[in-house]
């Protein structure tokens, strides 16, 4: 597991600092009113996606190993086409944010949610090189395609980011495909699964995850002014960015955990990784409060004053993720979805409850303070769950000697 561990933490560490990268690119010369654009973009599409991944999405890591991949993936692809269509076309109609971009947002949502899809399988094929190489791989592509863009075509508009985007996705898309098409085409003599149970799986599990996705985005609708969005998503990306250490750590669990059967192992390594993403996660976030203002006002541009503040005001929640995010993996390892959906629909619930007021009377920080609370809540929800079921006492937090052995296994 160690082995894995590092090689996935390498893998996200560079994946981390190419989005810093990316960030930094677009922010210093394209300014906040473009990276609002962009912004929105990206979340329209993470909610599609969200959406399509009923289906395709890390759920299936339950699925794959116990049945029949070619029916999985041929009604997967169905699956696909009709949601992106479907829900394309309510964002055209309802939507306004996207409106002038809705053909891209329509192509790069199907291009995005396929190649997603091929590392779901990749995954559950325990192919965690392969899948790693291919999670660093789109948005190195992306930031070399924008500086090309930007530095030697001179498109410094929403358009830079928007054929950067085009070009990664589609050449991970293929890339993608030639890796997993061995076990697509495969005929083996597993099973077949009810299409029914993985949608009702799936369901559970997506609309946890659109719920914990929008705990924090939705805000952006809340805040309006596209210059604003630019500031507030800038922010947001650069504090979330300690949760590359979370996102390392969360594939080699769900694999792990969907197909190791000693239970009491599991919980007690879930728990071990938990506490040092929270650890390291907090170190990094240390490092933010003594860094000056002006260090960040340097690196994204003039545009971005208060990055740090709204970083800062971030940081709670964004820590409380850092320590849920590894047991969330877990129970999506057991197919144990309904637990997250409780925990995220909290989040969410007070999102949705508390954003108006906060917006509407402090601003940026207002927003900072919603989206804390809301990830708080859902990391208070999983965490009382998990050590309720696994019978670990609040004094467990503190103990690693003893729980470090499990490692080494």
């Amino acid at each position: 597991m160690i082995k894995n561990l590092i090689a996935s933490f390498f893998a996200k560490g560079m994946v981390a600092f190419t989005m810093l990268a990316i960030l930094l690119v677009q922010s210093r010369e394209l300014g906040s009113s473009e990276v609002g654009q962009v912004s929105f973009l990206i979340l329209n599409l993470a909610i599609i996606q969200t959406i399509s991944d009923i289906y395709t999405g890390s759920a299936l890591v339950y699925f794959i190993p116990k049945y029949a991949l070619p029916k999985i993936y041929r009604t997967g692809l169905w699956w696909t086409f009709f949601c992106i269509a479907a829900i394309n076309l309510i964002f055209y109609l309802t939507n306004n944010s996207i409106k002038e971009l809705w053909i891209h947002v329509l192509i790069l949502s199907l291009i995005s949610t396929l190649q997603a899809f091929h590392n779901v399988i990749l995954l559950a094929k325990e192919k965690i090189a392969t899948y790693n190489f291919l999670v660093f791989f789109q948005p190195l592509l992306l930031l070399a395609v924008l500086c090309v863009n930007i530095f030697l075509l001179n498109i410094r508009n929403v358009n830079a980011y928007i054929i950067a985007a085009y070009v990664s996705w589609s050449v991970s898309f293929l890339i993608s495909t030639f890796s997993v098409i061995k076990y697509i085409l495969s005929e083996d003599n597993k099973p077949e699964i009810s299409v029914k149970h993985i949608l009702r799986n799936g369901f559970i599990n997506q609309l946890g995850n659109l719920a914990h996705t929008l705990s924090n985005r939705f805000n952006y609708y809340m805040i309006g002014a596209i210059m604003l969005v630019g500031v507030y998503a800038s922010a947001s990306s650069l504090i979330e960015s300690v949760w590359v250490l979370t996102a390392s750590i969360s594939p080699i669990i769900l694999t792990h955990i969907a197909n190791q059967k000693d239970v009491v192992n599991n919980s007690k390594v879930t728990f071990l990784l938990s506490k040092i993403s929270f650890l390291l996660s907090a170190l990094c976030v240390l490092i933010v409060l003594f860094l000056p203002e002006y260090f960040f006002t340097a690196l994204l541009g003039k545009d971005f004053s208060g990055t740090k503040t709204i970083m800062l005001y971030l940081s709670p929640g964004v820590l409380c993720i850092s320590f849920s995010g590894i047991i969330s993996h877990y129970y999506s390892g057991l197919g144990r979805q309904r637990i997250l959906l409780l925990a995220n629909s909290c989040g969410l619930l007070i999102t949705l409850s508390t954003s108006y007021y906060f917006i509407s009377n402090f601003g940026l920080i207002g927003a900072c303070y919603s989206a804390s609370l809301s990830y708080m809540a859902q990391a208070l929800v999983l965490a009382v769950v998990f050590m309720k079921q696994n019978e670990f006492n609040f004094l467990q937090l503190f103990r690693f000697k003893q729980d470090l052995e499990l490692l080494k296994k």
